[in-house]
């Protein structure tokens, strides 16, 4: 062994110090799926609803049903449809976020029956899985509802389609929404990349006070300057708005319904300048916008680090 020296170092090591000397690398990265207006019909529930949660990749962090869970006209609201929704929503491996559409709901004969039937079967559905994500919910509107998430500020609003069933209600409640997503936008604006907004209806004339005119979303969107995703239903087809409302940096998605397609896959990596790629998870079924990042660049603002690396980019549906 080797033996002690005859007397102590002049200097002794320095004791730790409080923080390391490296911070840790932050996570820029998040990958989630969407799917709408599902299921419809039996062959949906019985067979290709249940494959696609089974499905699903194995990088999801979440799911989001955007809404329309039943067909109100055939299923009459009864509860038996909302009752297998749920159950083939509970198949996720991962946690799901629910939203309300207009067949659920405001389609239905009787709108407190349906309501009573969302709430019971869908309300908070997320609680169902053990996860880290730290909901902000809206009060009495608690299905909708926000959080933070690797600099991506996400959004779950109840934006119904079809007609109002009460024009004072639909207005009231946009009204609150408009508030929480203004209030929420500017208080942590240093805190994000980009905002993902997920609603169930397209856009329509009883949306105007919620998106229009100088106080609407649209407008403070622009005044904001961050990116802006929409996801939504409602439509059933596949259509992508950029510039939406004749704002640059709103894109807005419809989804296709569930019997058309896959969930679509969202890769978000909030240190690029283009951060938000999409794919619809099947070789036939193209994405113009953001296949390979979006917003979109410019030679001049394009460098090396916007490339996006395909490792993991699933293209088969699985």
């Amino acid at each position: 062994s080797t033996a002690p020296t005859s007397r102590p170092t002049h200097r002794p090591t320095q004791p730790p110090t409080d923080s390391p000397t490296t911070s840790p690398t932050l996570d820029t990265t998040t990958v989630f799926y969407v799917i709408a207006d599902a299921p419809y019909s039996d062959d949906e529930r019985e067979n290709i609803m249940p494959r696609q949660i089974d499905t699903l990749g194995k990088d999801a962090e979440f799911l989001v049903h955007v809404g329309d869970l039943e067909y109100a006209i055939e299923d009459r609201c009864e509860e038996w449809a909302y009752e297998i929704a749920s159950d083939i929503l509970n198949r996720s491996q991962v946690p799901v976020f629910v939203l309300p559409g207009d067949n659920d709901i405001n389609d239905c004969d009787d709108i407190e029956h349906g309501e009573y039937m969302w709430r019971k079967y869908f309300r908070k559905f997320d609680q169902r899985w053990d996860h880290d994500f730290e909901l902000t919910r809206w009060g009495n509107l608690d299905e909708s509802f926000s959080f933070l998430h690797n600099g991506v500020l996400f959004f779950g609003i109840n934006i119904v389609g079809g007609t109002p069933y009460s024009k004072s209600e639909a207005q009231t409640r946009h009204a609150v929404h408009l508030s929480k997503l203004k209030n929420i936008m500017k208080d942590r604006y240093h805190e994000y990349e980009l905002v993902i907004l997920f609603g169930h209806a397209e856009p329509a004339s009883w949306h105007d006070d919620l998106f229009l005119g100088s106080n609407g979303l649209a407008t403070f969107v622009e005044d904001m300057g961050k990116p802006f995703l929409h996801l939504h239903g409602d439509w059933h087809e596949w259509y992508e708005v950029e510039s939406s409302f004749d704002v640059d940096n709103y894109l807005r998605i419809s989804l296709d319904a569930g019997e058309f397609a896959p969930p679509i896959r969202v890769m978000i990596d909030s240190s690029k300048k283009n951060p938000v790629r999409i794919s619809r998870r099947a070789s036939d079924l193209d994405v113009e916008c953001c296949s390979h990042g979006w917003p979109r660049l410019s030679d001049d603002d394009y460098d090396d680090d916007d490339d996006w690396d395909d490792d993991g980019w699933d293209d088969d549906g699985r």
